[in-house]
């Protein structure tokens, strides 16, 4: 009988401790937060909230401990992610992050991937088309909300890939500048 009280009781505290950890796993942090990590998802996956725990809208000085001084300017690395660089707007906030290989989308797109494979991965994709004569390469732009992915590309494989807000996505494209 002890016997079945010890079962019965380490089996309704794991189901307790399980219980904990799923209602902390679907716990989504306000979207303005500055560092929360993307554990689910692994550490080089850029999804429309960051990456790396960087968040879109977190402020410079929300970040501040994260980045790398030694360079200056809205554009900006984080210490140890040499593969991002993080644009902020005017307002200070983290607009872009433009990332290469091997940070990449949740459905595995990144810089080299093949046009058809973003096409596959991302079906609602608008198209855009550099002017005419420009240095500029197309785009294929997913928006979800107020965020997305830019994906420029040369017609074969994706040359640089951008994530962001949306409307600083389209005015990278329109102008060629970004957030600041």
């Amino acid at each position: 009988m002890r016997g079945s009280f010890a079962l019965a009781t380490v089996m309704m505290l794991g189901g307790a401790a399980c219980a904990a950890q799923a209602t902390n796993a679907t716990h989504t942090a306000p979207q303005r937060d500055a560092v929360v990590a993307s554990v689910a998802q692994g550490p080089d996956i850029v999804d429309l909230q960051g990456v790396r725990g960087l968040r879109f809208g977190a402020t410079r000085g929300d970040l501040d401990q994260r980045l790398d001084k030694s360079r200056a300017g809205c554009s900006a690395q984080a210490t140890g992610m040499p593969e991002g660089s993080l644009v902020f707007g005017p307002d200070d906030r983290l607009t872009l992050v433009w990332f290469d290989n091997p940070l990449r989308t949740p459905e595995g797109v990144h810089t080299g991937s093949s046009v058809t494979a973003v096409r596959a991965a991302y079906p609602q994709a608008q198209e855009l088309t550099a002017p005419t004569g420009s240095y500029q390469f197309d785009g294929l732009l997913v928006t979800q909300g107020d965020r997305g992915y830019l994906f420029l590309h040369d017609g074969t494989s994706v040359q640089k890939a951008i994530a962001g807000y949306g409307d600083s996505l389209r005015q990278l494209f329109n102008t060629g500048f970004g957030a600041c």
